[in-house]
Order: structure tokens, then C-alpha cells, then sequence
């Protein structure tokens, strides 16, 4: 099972095409830019959102509020992190 902790994880996305943010167990994409975040729940109407530095530092959490719990998480023992 996955940890969540208060760091940001960048994970390649599942699709092969970007970046998934970890934060607090939630996953986010990127919006228009790689330093907006929206939660990967976005379609079915969360609208959790947050944003980093260019450098991957959390600047600030625009809207923290989910609608849902935090996906479940696995750690395979190479260290991928793939959702369950």
C-alpha cells in the first residue's frame, strides 16, 4: 500500500504523456502549464486544485477540498506507484 506524506511525488502519468502529481494521497494533471494542478477526479466534478514553482515546489493550494477519497495507491518494489 501507498504512503501519502505532505511532499509532492511526480510520477509518469499512465498514459505515458506527462506528469501525475502526488499530494496527500490524491493524484493531479497538469493544466495548461506544469505548475497548475487540477485532481484527476476533475471529470467527475472535484474541484480540487493546486500550484507549484516551477521547480516542483507547492506554492499554494487553491481549492483543497475533494469530493471523493484518495485513490489506492501501490508501491511495486521498483518503485512505480500504479493505481489500484
Amino acid at each position: 500500500m501507498y504512503v501519502s506524506v505532505d511532499l509532492l511525488e511526480f510520477i509518469p502519468s499512465n498514459r505515458g504523456k506527462g506528469l501525475t502529481l502526488i499530494y496527500k494521497g490524491y493524484t493531479y494533471g497538469h493544466m495548461h502549464s506544469r505548475t497548475r494542478w487540477y485532481c484527476s477526479k476533475k471529470t467527475k466534478g472535484c474541484q480540487a486544485k493546486l500550484s507549484t514553482t516551477a521547480d516542483g515546489k507547492l506554492l499554494q493550494v487553491i481549492e483543497g477540498h475533494h469530493n471523493h477519497s484518495p485513490p489506492t495507491l501501490y508501491r511495486t518494489t521498483d518503485g512505480k506507484v500504479i493505481r489500484v
